[in-house]
């Protein structure tokens, strides 16, 4: 597979690739050769899937975060040889016709081989458990993640929105929800994101937004405790 530069790919980054006048006049399209394997069970009560894939990606688009720019960071975009990995795994189970539980697991992992270091902006080890109810129009849940620390970085490396300020710590947090559907027209749902105002931030995080007083070498944070409510009307 072949992916063109994007429009801001090529016109963001302050500079190319060493010895061109600029990232638009240099960089080459990505090429991507990727093998993805995939299973799936179901019997009875219970279902399960897992997939995983392993690719090689030629010339792959990499920006280099430096100092110095309005944002104390200036970008150079270069392409370079990587290779990725990577698995996702899940199941399903019905307790009743009432309940139901489920998990899931992803990770991924990429180098960079033109430099010998990892690839930038590769998402940590995580999972995610989760329990519903639904009776009579009535439903709730909860969703409870759970994120690992993530120790293979690039520091100030990444790409045209994020990029890699160092390792990233672990984290977990729950949600709830819980919502009434009187009829097949309207649903109403309410719920309670980051129940316990937990303080943390994503390894994926951007590379400062200066419009929203986000300085290019500042973490952006995640919110805190979030109450959401929602209607659905289907015609």
């Amino acid at each position: 597979v072949q992916r063109m530069p994007d429009y801001w790919e090529l016109i963001s980054p302050n500079m190319g690739p060493a010895g061109s006048v600029n990232a638009f006049e240099a960089i080459q399209p990505e090429k991507t050769t990727q093998l993805d394997i995939g299973l799936n069970y179901q019997k009875e009560n219970l279902s399960a899937w897992a997939s995983a894939y392993v690719g090689q990606i030629n010339d792959y688009i990499l920006f280099d975060y430096l100092s110095g720019g309005m944002m104390g960071m200036r970008s150079q975009a270069r392409n370079i040889q990587a290779r990725i990995m990577g698995a996702e795994m899940g199941a399903d189970y019905v307790l009743s016709p009432n309940w139901k539980v489920g998990a899931n697991a992803a990770y991924a992992w990429g180098k960079n081989r033109s430099d010998g270091r990892a690839l930038p902006q590769m998402p940590p080890l995580e999972a995610r458990f989760n329990v519903d109810y639904e009776r009579h129009g009535w439903s709730a849940g909860a969703v409870w993640r759970v994120v690992a620390k993530q120790t293979r970085y690039a520091r100030y490396q990444g790409n045209v929105v994020g990029k890699d300020f160092g390792a990233s710590a672990g984290f977990s947090t729950l949600a709830l929800h819980a919502g009434y559907q009187p009829n097949k027209t309207v649903r109403f749902t309410l719920g309670v994101d980051n129940v316990f105002d937990k303080a943390y931030a994503e390894h994926l995080n951007l590379a400062g937004n200066a419009g929203f007083g986000y300085a290019g070498t500042t973490i952006v944070k995640d919110p805190g405790r979030t109450v959401w409510a929602t209607v659905n009307v289907n015609f």
